[in-house]
């Protein structure tokens, strides 16, 4: 299938169960939502009742046997919908609210700007993802949604518990990741919905991981979209702008680092700030129905955004009360008027994703005891820079502080995002329910400050509380320019064209300068993997994945190949965690080296390898640039687990390993059974530089000009043996392709061919 069809496919069948999902929940919103707002809307609804059914579900019974739920859950939520619709109709006599071509036509711009950018730069790279720029958290993501097709929350518990009583190894570490985080109580982010639409599609996460994370980028688009028409009641063209801005360099950012959890709870935030506020202005029991369902939801996804909203639910309530005693009413009277229904929303969320909230106990604890494990990520987030970045008018990776910094820097890093400011004053002077988006804010602030500072400094604990600003921005700089817009006077109306131009032009350059970064620096799954795969012939033999922890950027390729494999072979994969080289193995076990365990299958049939250019006594199935598919034709093999090096595929398809002499030794597993034979590792490299192969036991060499040959003797016992041989060179370094974000391995020695030698081997 072509990449633009297979991404348009896949998107569209998300989007469509999202949005039939999402129609019954939708249907009840209240009257001030139009019709276009329900409908987009939809969406984000539609993933929460879809969450929250499907994991409690999950508690129970594997996702492979309970997919099918989705069908009926889709075919009653939008039964209702038509019911309602219909119902509606027949009191009323008209539809609730006419959708114009203008509602359409804002739709749809909101849909290109969101999804086209990162669906483009997949297609420019010829796959369909996953990807991966500094972060690499989508491993996880990827081969948790694989595990959870055939074990449920309570199955994986348990088996976890095992390996933690026992020390025994899993042999499948997509059930490894799949049991830590069900262990550890971690949030499930997407994965109980996204693994049930996998299974109904029949596509492994590796196929729709990329795809289903930009509809739920689409799905918070859509929220904001649909808050700013809220708070202007209006059909604004600014809120296909705020929408639009969902797109954006802070929110691509998110996407192409792997933060996919907190992409999709920053979708949540105005979808709650409309409910709420709806049932502030009158308490309808489907208001608060709705309000239970998306933290509900939230409890699964992101708890750490549940405490914030509490506090801004505190400061809103006490605001209000404020109002209550300055009018003259009883402030008591009017609390406990309030009690039953915040109490009903605790009791509903609870009932609603129970699962989820008897996860988060234990996460709550965690945290407050400071024992969660956070990473020390390598990025500052000095208060100079943080307007930029919320503004969407600098990327994320190139924010130099501003007062060391050139002309254009201090423009778009402090002008703008200035000019924005105005433009928010503006428009809470006129919409004063968005002041509940400013106390969010506040929250916001604080709750970062307090992580920062608790947590020694810790800049990423303090960006993750900061990353609802982003949203908020959006929509309050949107309301600005609507007011600006419907104004009467000309210069109004001339500065809010102005301004909705320099809101477009300003984001839509910097998303263009940061996709071209993420474009040329990031990893993406090369679909030669898939190619090869797809000639995988049928049956229950192992295939041994090869070659991948050598890449610059193996924390990403490594796990993604092994979980795309798993994809095809069901638990019949083998693979080393020997070498923890670029964080090759942090996503597959913690990323401590070991020695071979059951994950490692000495008597593996096939052959996934990155070194399709290296010659072994394998038969080849399929290759595609430097990926092959190779078939074991003798009782003996030998493959690489550490020492070598490879660029991108798409940088070097040559499929040959580069000997890199600064992290030695070259090492080799020999591996099968040949009766107890002495078994030489016999291996070829052409150089490009002067060698050494310095004295060493069991190892024999020769330089013919550029050729090196060596015997390495192969010790231990079979069915797992061990060669390894040092070689000493000067460096030989490569200079990276323009925009590349890691550096290059040393070119100077390539590994041509290795081969098993039984009895005498001769270099």
């Amino acid at each position: 299938m072509h990449i633009w069809s297979a991404l348009a496919v896949r998107e569209a069948s998300l989007l469509a169960i999202l949005l039939l999902l999402g129609a019954g929940p939708a249907s009840f919103l209240p009257p001030r939502v139009d019709a276009v707002g329900r409908i987009a809307l939809a969406p984000v609804l539609g993933f929460c009742l879809g969450t929250c059914v499907t994991t409690t579900v999950l508690e129970f019974e594997p996702v492979g046997s309970t997919y099918w739920l989705l069908i009926p859950l889709a075919l009653v939520s939008s039964s209702v919908a038509a019911l309602r619709a219909r119902s509606h109709m027949l009191r009323s006599g008209r539809s609730r609210t006419p959708l114009r071509p203008s509602d359409v036509a804002a739709l749809l711009i909101v849909c290109i700007a969101v999804t086209l950018p990162t669906s483009y730069v997949l297609h420019e790279q010829h796959t369909v993802g996953p990807a991966a720029y500094n972060t690499t958290d989508v491993d996880n993501y990827v081969g948790v949604q694989d595990a959870a097709q055939t074990t449920s929350l309570r199955a994986a518990r348990h088996a976890y518990e095992q390996y933690v009583r026992s020390g025994v190894r899993f042999a499948d570490l997509s059930q490894l990741a799949w049991g830590a985080i069900v262990y550890e109580d971690s949030n499930l982010d997407a994965t109980p919905l996204d693994a049930n639409v996998n299974a109904l599609l029949g596509l492994g996460a590796t196929d729709t991981w990329a795809p289903f994370l930009i509809v739920l980028q689409l799905a918070g688009g859509l929220g904001v979209f649909a808050a700013v028409r809220y708070f202007t009641e209006s059909r604004t063209w600014t809120a296909a702008l705020a929408g639009s801005m969902f797109g954006g360099p802070f929110f691509i950012e998110l996407w192409f680092d792997g933060f996919q959890a907190a992409l999709i709870a920053l979708g949540l935030l105005m979808p709650l700030a409309i409910l709420g506020l709806e049932a502030l202005r009158a308490t309808r029991k489907a208001d608060l129905v709705l309000i239970a369902l998306v933290l509900a939801t939230m409890l699964t996804v992101y708890p750490l955004y549940v405490p914030l909203l509490l506090l801004t639910a505190a400061v809103v309530l006490g605001w209000r009360a404020l109002a209550v005693r300055r009018a003259g009413r009883s402030v008591a009277l009017s609390a406990k008027r309030a009690l039953v229904p915040i109490a009903g929303i605790v009791a509903m969320t609870i009932l609603f994703d129970a699962v989820g909230f008897t996860r988060d106990v234990s996460y709550y604890r965690t945290l407050l005891e400071n024992k969660l494990p956070l990473p020390r990520l390598n990025f500052a987030l000095p208060p100079d820079v943080l307007p930029g970045w919320v503004a969407q008018t600098r990327e994320f990776w190139y924010m130099p502080g501003l007062l060391h910094s050139d002309f254009e820097q201090i423009v778009i890093g402090f002008v703008l995002p200035l000019i924005f400011f105005g433009f928010i004053v503006v428009g809470l002077r006129r919409h004063r329910a968005a002041l509940a988006l400013v106390a969010l804010a506040a929250a916001c602030g604080l709750v970062a400050i307090y992580s920062y500072y608790s947590r020694e400094a810790c800049t990423y604990c303090a960006e993750r509380n900061l990353l609802p600003l982003a949203p908020i921005t959006a929509v309050l700089v949107a309301l600005g320019l609507s007011v600006l817009w419907t104004r009467t006077g000309r210069v109004a109306r001339i500065a809010g064209a102005i301004g909705v131009l320099l809101v477009a032009v300003a984001v839509g350059e910097r998303t263009r300068t940061e996709l071209r970064r993420f474009s040329r620096g990031s990893y993406f799954l090369d679909s030669a993997n898939r190619f090869v795969l797809s000639r995988l012939p049928r049956g229950t033999s192992p295939i041994h994945v090869e070659g991948f922890a050598a890449s610059e950027y193996a924390a990403a390729e490594q796990p993604l190949v092994y979980h795309l494999v798993n994809e095809r072979a069901h638990g019949r994969v083998s693979i080393s965690l020997a070498s923890d080289l670029g964080n090759a193995i942090q996503y597959l076990d913690g990323g401590a080296p070991l020695r071979p365990g059951p994950e490692f299958k000495p008597f593996y049939q096939y052959v996934l390898t990155r070194l399709g250019g290296v010659s072994t006594d394998r038969q080849l199935i399929a290759r595609s640039g430097g990926i092959a598919l190779e078939r074991r034709t003798r009782p003996l093999d030998v493959t690489p687990y550490a020492g070598l090096a490879v660029s991108l595929e798409r940088y070097d398809s040559s499929g040959l390993g580069w000997v890199q002499p600064e992290f030695p030794p070259l090492s080799f597993y020999v591996t099968g059974a040949d009766g107890g034979r002495v078994a030489w590792a016999r291996l070829t490299f052409q150089t490009r530089e002067p060698v050494v192969v310095p004295p060493q036991p069991g190892v024999r060499a020769r330089l013919t000009g550029t050729t090196l040959s060596v015997c390495v003797r192969a010790t231990g016992r079979e069915p797992i043996r061990y060669a390894a041989v040092r070689i000493s060179a000067p460096p030989y370094f490569v200079k990276p392709p323009l925009g590349f974000a890691r550096e290059m391995p040393e070119e100077g020695i390539a590994l041509t061919a290795m081969h098993v030698v039984t009895g005498l081997c001769s270099a």
